[in-house]
């Protein structure tokens, strides 16, 4: 721990005996410092901490490392059992890219103009020193050495690393104890926070702020519902932890939503029998072989099979509505493919699989089958076995089983095939990705759409503080990654990113007194 990183004395540099001494500023007053009070609450506390951290993913546990630099104690409040804990970090890729967090772009397209810039080159500088510190300190390290793309291990490599920096920080984490409410003083100061399970809460004591690192609400079907996806159907590939707790629990003390607009990321199409037995999404990549069509409820065509949903912010075809104010309350209205299916061939089927094991960034790729992973099968006979893939010997015997027109399902297929031999697709499907369905038996796979995260929510300032509807700063309450990204509506700005709002948070606290003056 004595790497000397930046003009901030980042992590790693000289420790400043006594937590907080920085106090009387204006900050300090905007955030609501009380100086000489006392903790007149009569709130019996369990335990307490100079920073409260609400969430053990990439911001949370880089909080409390950063915290540790300030000489500030902390107590990590992690939802998840330890075996499993890490959120959305532990799905990821492993990038780390500096492209993420780049300024001109940030400032720019990724927020249309609106970023704070101090806060956009703060967020850079410091998301750019954490990847250093982490890699010159040895808790990760890059793949093939090839510095700024991919950590050798991915996510959960990166969660690993994180894990360990913040136990030699002397972070206590608490895992199986999420958040459920915020404590405040007067009804105005956060002081403290409501942990644990209904049967077993702790009241836990913040001396200086408590900071909401809580992720992404992408498992929170009514969240996603009213703020993204009403009417459609979606599973989540990311942590099956994240709720939206953060947001729940600041929204109840008036907090300000924003950057919600595109403010998901979806991801490949999952296999809708598959994800829901298993409960997390199940990817169906399309096949290597390029011998595939997905057609919807009415057996036609929509889309090029190969379109990349990745982080996709286009208009897809997915999300087509048929209805007017005339119609839309009628049995007609409704999304045009709200169906979809894969359908392939005998050859496709014996030769490539249809599922998740060449994919990544999901819960299922990157957990152990006993924490609810799984990976498909190379020969795809144990998913058709469990009535994940239906088969039928002809065309007209699949198209009965999935409930769609046989008559629609031939045509479609005929068309398809021409298509092919003229090396022209209506949908933009380029030549070298198409080659017709040959003979039967047929098998088909019902589709959905995933979902990876969400990074829109909180609004915060360019200190870390969150704010109300007033853009006033809730006093003593702070958040950092993706349960509200501050500076995109478009653009995740990854993990490198969230330690960067991470690291401005915890400097705002030193900003603070402690609310109670028996602790200064």
């Amino acid at each position: 721990m004595d790497s000397h990183l930046s003009r901030r004395n980042f992590v790693g540099g000289a420790l400043v005996a006594g937590a907080g001494i920085v106090a009387g500023t204006a900050l300090s007053a905007c955030s609501g410092s009380t100086g000489g009070n006392k903790d007149t609450t009569g709130i019996k506390w369990d335990k307490e901490a100079d920073i409260v951290i609400v969430g053990g993913g990439a911001a949370g546990l880089w909080a409390a490392v950063k915290a540790y630099d300030n000489a500030f104690s902390t107590i990590v409040l992690e939802k998840e059992p330890e075996a499993t804990a890490g959120g959305d970090v532990r799905c990821c890729g492993g990038y780390l890219l500096l492209a993420a967090t780049d300024p001109d772009v940030l400032l720019s397209t990724g927020s249309f103009g609106e970023a704070n810039e101090d806060l956009v080159y703060d967020i850079d500088e410091y998301g750019t020193e954490a990847i250093d510190w982490l890699v010159e300190n040895k808790y990760m390290e890059w793949l093939d050495g090839v510095e700024y793309n991919v950590i050798d291990g991915t996510g959960p490599a990166i969660y690993e690393g994180l894990l360990q920096a913040a136990k030699d920080c002397d972070a206590e984490i608490l895992f199986e104890t999420p958040g459920y409410s915020l404590i405040t003083k007067d009804g105005k100061e956060v002081i403290g926070v409501v942990a644990g399970p209904e049967d077993a809460r702790i009241n836990v004591k913040a001396k200086y702020a408590v900071i909401l690192a809580t992720g992404s609400y992408a498992m929170n079907e009514e969240l996603m519902a009213n703020m993204h996806l009403m009417g459609m159907e979606y599973f989540s590939v990311g942590a099956p932890y994240l709720t939206g707790d953060g947001l729940i629990m600041a929204g109840e003390l008036g907090a300000k939503l924003s950057k919600l607009s595109k403010g998901y990321e979806i991801m490949y199409l999952v296999s809708k029998a598959a994800s829901k037995e298993m409960g997390t999404g199940i990817f169906c990549v399309p096949p290597d072989n390029n011998s595939v069509v997905i057609v919807n409820q009415d057996g036609n065509r929509f889309i090029d099979e190969y379109t990349s949903f990745t982080h996709n912010k286009g208009s897809l075809s997915l999300f087509d509505f048929v209805g007017d104010m005339s119609t839309c309350r009628s049995d007609n209205a409704g999304f045009v493919n709200n169906k979809m299916f894969e359908i392939v061939d005998q050859a496709t089927f014996d030769s490539c699989t249809l599922g998740n094991v060449h994919a990544g960034c999901s819960w299922a790729n990157l957990m152990p089958e006993e924490a609810g992973g799984y990976l498909w099968s190379q020969d795809n006979q144990a998913e058709l076995d469990r009535g994940w893939i239906i088969k039928g010997d002809t065309l007209a015997d699949i198209a009965g089983a999935i409930g769609v027109d046989p008559a629609k399902l031939e045509a479609t297929v005929e068309k398809y095939n021409a298509d092919c031999a003229a090396g022209h697709d209506d949908f933009g499907r380029s030549a070298d990705k198409m080659q017709p369905l040959g003979d039967g038996p047929y098998y088909a796979i019902e589709l959905s759409l995933s979902v990876i995260y969400s990074i829109g929510g909180l609004t915060t300032d360019e200190f870390g503080r969150t704010l109300s509807w007033r853009d006033e700063p809730i006093p003593r309450l702070y958040s950092a990654g993706n349960i509200g990204q501050v500076v995109t509506y478009l653009q995740p700005i990854g993990v490198n990113g969230c330690w960067g709002q991470a690291a401005v948070a915890v400097e705002g606290i030193t900003e603070l007194e402690p609310w109670d003056s028996d602790l200064a």
